[in-house]
């Protein structure tokens, strides 16, 4: 019995040694043949290999067919890179329904040694979009492994293996590159109930994350386990049993992903897993791991994490936003290895509830003690950001020079005595101008701030503060500030302020020194717009804002060299190469101000006033009188810009060309009221070049108005008043008066866009004409004119007219076999016209072309619809004429003789978004807008600034704000 056992098991496994080498060789050209079709049928890319096999040894015990030397494109625009190149790239057959069933089904895939690249550019197109489009990929005869039982559906969708890869992923638009060497990459899945379940296991050597420039993970292991249910009935997705390491790091994650037709809804939970102070900076950027070397670091450490929210349109019941945080840290220590003192008895406990609006901010407790000096504090806030609740304490005495020699952070040296007592306890709440009762004091001295942003440090920093306020309002608060100094390169900065009632501020700023910003901002990043340049200070400022009666006393001067402004209203910086700013009481002077933005470049002379108010509170209005002097402006330049793809086809190829547009109106500031002369040199507008522009500029209620301007464009002249006023980041309301005189008709329509669309006869005219017309519309997202909501009336002028293949006459001409109407020469035309509703109504004009007198009336749409009548008055006087109908659109009417014209259509439509009251109201306010102080008054004032005595400039004291102790 034993012996026949022995034989059967013996003859099983011949059979089995022979089959897994006679199944590859018998069945080698059927599936290389199905898989290479499959690939073909649904890859948009290229896939290049060296050779192929098929093998139960490659990843025994399965049966695989392997592609070797891999090479597989990237898709368009990217086809020039590989997406992934491998050793092998393998497919892992099922055996059973290869034999029994004649298909090839692939339940595995295998990559080994590969390097993956994925790119995602800052248009949004990736390299990864490797497939055809169709509904639903399917190969031919390659299939998914399924098992219908009576328990129910089991589908193993996927075995995925991934052995040495590294993997780059980069982001361009949001500016993250990741990259991840020594990637191993284990996942399996199936369907269980009607859920796909799956599980991988990711282990990492190393992961690099650079985000904006900045490393944030530099050689870090990573591992990862995971188990996801998806629930495809209802478009779900539960993450459960899930974990990460990072370096030693531990982080368990769990929670729901809700799929909806136009958005998702999701609900995560993090929290750390027996955590330690040491495990949190393993997982820190790279430069803080190297110091953990030499750093003693003891503490637990537990932390929670919730994310709530959702994106797009989702059901009623999914629309929460909640972060949830919580972190506790006990008993740590922290000591550099070279240092005497340790940071001891560290204690932190912290809650923080955001949801939707409403704020809950817990710190139980922040202590710490350093060299016996204890630091401890409480804080609560609760409630919404317009109405919060704050309660704190905050008492802390830290010697800073201890406190850097226990720790030696990378990068980074501080010194100084650092000591505060910060109580605070009431409401926040703006609107009704209430502020908390606070009892506060900051004081810090003999600071040294050193950075490797730059090898001279920040030193003499000296911070002393006191905050108050008595009862619960603004007009009881109070802010001291008795020394603000430090110095810098052999440079003195010294500064003190006083300010009370904070609804209606009285204040006392003394301010000398200078301040390079340019060097500054290598140590730290300053919060101010400024990037680069210097600063010199020299002003004393009290008064008190908005109050009449108030004697403001402000003096000094402030000088700028070389300044770099970067703000978010404008794309490009703004350079300031120098300037002088002179304060005399109400009035902040300036002379010689150089400004140059890209190509333009200003010189500007004037004054501001209410200059503190506008830089202290959002309801604060800018006043100044200013005369703006410059070579050229490119006003495109301001126009909001992005670079965007236009796509090019021709008979052949498609190609897709980066270009930068239009996208969005120029915004005009807020709180702004400004009277500016403008002499302009050069203005130039897309192919418009306008020289020697003159008049007076009104900024004011977030609009321009311009009137009294003479300007030269086109060999002629105009005179033009109107406003602008930007309505939305698309859009934007304009009106203009115009009257032009001597305009060259060619150079008009080749340079001015508008002239196209009311004019297009003009494409075959040569001559001069005058205008004189009122027009007001919308621009849209591309400052264009939306054509639709033009409304107008005028006349224009032209003389010595000469048409060249113009259509219309040419082909009356035909028709009415008169040969003189064909190209004429026009001495002069005199026309009115009205537009309104995309419809250009012309009223009866005549013009002569010998021998003939016409006659022209009608209307045309501004998309090229006619409907005119004409009579051609035979000669000698005209008496005798033939009526003429001209119909259709521009590029294909019809002339008829003897017919009545019909009217055209105006157009129904809304985009206007402008009413008669509106224009009403803006043009009252360009009226008012006042002209700019003329040159002798701002001279004079300069002069009587640089004329005040200088004792008077000088520092004094005052009874009215005593700075305090």
């Amino acid at each position: 019995m034993l012996t026949k056992i022995l034989k059967w098991t013996l003859a099983i496994i011949i059979l089995l040694i022979i089959s897994l080498f006679a199944i590859p060789s018998i069945f080698n050209d059927a599936i290389a043949n199905q898989i290479k079709k499959g690939i073909n049928e649904n890859l948009a890319t290229e896939l290049q290999f060296k050779d192929s096999n098929i093998s139960f040894f490659n990843h025994f015990p399965s049966l695989t067919f392997s592609f070797q030397e891999v090479n597989l494109s990237s898709s368009q625009p990217f086809e020039k890179d590989s997406l992934i190149t491998a050793k092998e790239l393998g497919f892992g057959i099922n055996v059973f329904k290869l034999i029994f069933s004649d298909k090839v089904v692939i339940n595995e895939t295998y990559l080994t040694d590969c390097h993956i690249k994925l790119v995602k550019d800052k248009f949004g197109r990736n390299n990864y979009d490797i497939f055809k489009a169709t509904d639903t990929i399917t190969t031919n005869k390659i299939e998914t492994e399924t098992d219908t039982t009576a328990l129910g559906l089991n589908l193993n969708l996927k075995h995925l293996k991934i052995d040495n890869a590294t993997v780059h992923y980069e982001d361009q638009d949001l500016g993250i590159t990741m990259i991840s060497n020594g990637l191993n990459y284990n996942g399996r899945g199936g369907i269980v109930n009607g859920k796909l379940e799956l599980g991988s296991k990711l282990d990492i050597t190393s992961v690099d994350v650079v985000f904006d420039h900045v490393d944030y993970l530099k050689g870090k292991k990573l591992k990862a386990r995971s188990f996801t249910i998806y629930d495809t009935e209802n478009l779900s997705i539960t993450l459960d049993k899930n974990t990460i390491a990072l370096n030693d790091l531990k982080v368990n994650f769990h929670g729901k992903l809700d799929v909806f037709e136009n958005g998702f809804a999701y609900n995560l939970l993090f929290n750390t897993e027996d955590g330690t102070l040491e495990d949190v900076v393993s997982a820190l950027p790279p430069k803080y791991t190297e110091w953990s070397k030499t750093v003693s670091l003891n503490g637990d450490l537990d932390a929670k994490l919730q994310l709530t929210g959702y994106t797009g349109i989702v059901p009623k019941a999914s629309v929460i936003e909640r972060t949830n945080v919580e972190v506790n840290i006990y008993d740590g220590k922290i000591k550099h290895a070279d240092a005497d003192k340790a940071v001891e008895n560290l204690y932190l406990k912290f809650k923080g509830d955001i949801t939707g609006d409403e704020i809950k901010i817990k710190l139980d407790s922040l202590n710490f003690s350093l060299n016996n000096e204890i630091t401890s504090g409480q804080i609560l806030a609760q409630g919404k950001m317009d109405s919060l609740y704050i309660k704190s304490n905050i008492k802390s005495n830290i010697d800073l020079n201890i406190l850097n020699q226990t720790l030696k952070l990378p990068d980074l040296q501080f010194n100084g005595l650092l000591i505060a007592d910060v109580a605070v306890d009431g409401v926040y709440q703006p609107s009704l101008s209430k502020f908390p009762k606070t009892n506060g004091t900051f004081n810090l001295s003999k600071g040294y701030l050193l950075t490797s942003g730059y090898p001279e440090p920040i030193k003499d920093i000296t911070l002393n503060a006191i905050v108050k306020n008595e009862g619960q309002t603004y007009a009881e608060s109070s802010l001291t500030v008795n020394a603000l100094n430090f110095s810098f390169l052999e440079n003195q900065f010294t500064s003190s302020g006083v300010f009370k009632n904070f609804d209606n501020l009285e204040y006392l700023i003394k301010g000398k020194g200078d301040i390079d910003f340019t060097t500054l901002n290598q140590i730290v990043e300053l919060p101010v717009l400024i990037a680069n340049g210097q600063l010199k200070a020299d002003l004393n400022l009290k008064g008190q804002l908005n109050n009449p009666n108030s004697n403001n006393t402000h003096s000094g001067s402030l000088i700028l060299k070389d300044i770099e402004i970067n703000t978010n209203e404008l794309q490009y910086p703004v350079f300031i190469k120098e300037g002088e700013f002179l304060f005399l009481n109400d009035r902040m002077a300036f002379s010689n101000l150089n400004v140059k933005y890209q190509s333009s470049d200003v010189i500007m002379n004037g004054y501001f006033q209410n200059y503190l108010d506008y830089g202290l509170y959002k309801k604060g209005v800018l006043l100044g009188d200013l005369k703006l002097a410059s070579s050229k402006i490119d006003i495109t330049e301001f126009f909001p810009k992005q670079e965007q793809i236009q796509q090019q086809t021709d008979s052949i190829t498609n190609t897709n060309n980066i270009e930068t547009i239009v996208s969005g109106v120029m915004q005009v500031p807020k709180n702004i009221d400004l009277a500016i002369e403008v002499k302009i040199d050069t203005l130039q507008y897309n192919k418009l070049v306008i020289t020697t522009l003159s008049g007076d500029l009104g900024v004011k209620e977030q609009s321009l108005f311009l009137k009294n301007s003479h300007l030269q464009m086109a060999d002629g002249t105009a005179d033009l008043s109107g406003f602008y006023q930007p309505t939305a980041i698309d859009q934007a309301l304009f009106a203009m008066d115009i009257k032009v005189k001597n305009l060259n008709i060619k150079k008009g329509y080749n340079s001015i866009d508008l002239f196209k669309e009311l004019a297009p006869a003009a494409a075959q005219a040569s001559g001069i004409a005058s205008v004189d017309y009122k027009l007001t519309g919308t621009l849209d997202k591309e400052m264009l004119p939306v054509l639709s909501a033009l409304k107008g009336k005028g006349v224009l002028k032209v003389r010595n007219v000469k048409f060249d293949g113009y259509k219309l006459l040419g082909k009356v001409s035909e028709k009415s076999g008169f040969d003189a109407l064909n190209d004429p020469k026009i001495s002069e035309i005199t026309i009115n016209s009205k537009l309104d509703n995309n419809v250009l109504e012309l009223e009866q004009f005549k013009f002569k072309v010998s021998p003939f007198r016409l006659r022209l009336e009608g209307q045309t749409t501004l998309d090229g619809e006619l409907s005119l009548k004409m009579r051609i008055g035979l000669p000698p006087i005209g008496l005798i004429g033939i009526p003429v109908v001209i119909e259709g659109n521009s590029d294909e009417f019809d002339v008829k003789v003897g017919k009545k014209s019909s009217d055209l259509n105006t157009l129904e439509t809304d985009t206007s978004s402008y009413t008669e009251d509106k224009i009403k109201q803006m043009s009252t306010l360009k009226d008012s807008i006042r002209e700019s102080a003329s040159v002798d008054e701002i001279s004079k004032m300069k002069q009587s600034i640089q004329n005040v005595n200088s004792d008077a400039i000088k520092t004094q004291k005052t009874d009215t704000l005593k700075v305090q102790n």
